[in-house]
């Protein structure tokens, strides 16, 4: 009997932890990441503060986010159709410690939400100097949904 509670006793240990699993709830940062990685991001709606509606000039536009941690950015970028909104075709992103901004390794800075179905960014693009200036400059929104 010994014999077999020597034997059965570790089989029931490793057994016991395999089943545990972390019952930890996602944070913030995972929450958004998961949500902001989880598609490609197409068709906005896009606003500009002077010119209204944009959406038609960025009917193309795509932005799609990849987890890949690297040089203080929790991942890659691709932008294709950015227009003069998104100057930037790929680089690295992160967000700022309080999780309301997000950031490009170009610098540019964007207030952001996002959830399962929807992504929104905020951020203002200096003029140009000299020349044509709607729909060039401005504070932009660019609101996806799935």
């Amino acid at each position: 009997m010994k014999k077999i509670l020597r034997t059965m006793f570790p089989l029931l240990l490793v057994a016991m932890l395999a089943a545990c699993h972390s019952d930890d709830p996602e944070s913030a940062f995972e929450k958004n990441v998961n949500a902001l990685t989880s598609t490609a991001w197409t068709h906005p709606t896009v606003t500009n503060s002077t010119d209204g509606d944009l959406s038609d000039s960025y009917a193309g536009f795509a932005i799609l986010f990849t987890k890949k941690e690297a040089n203080g950015f929790a991942g890659t970028f691709v932008i294709s159709n950015g227009g003069y909104a998104f100057t930037e075709v790929t680089g690295q992103w992160k967000f700022n410690d309080a999780q309301t901004e997000l950031q490009f390794d170009s610098g540019k800075t964007m207030t952001f939400t996002v959830d399962e179905k929807h992504l929104s960014l905020d951020f203002t693009v200096a003029p140009p100097t000299g020349g044509r200036t709607d729909g060039l400059s401005g504070h932009f929104t660019f609101a996806f949904t799935k």
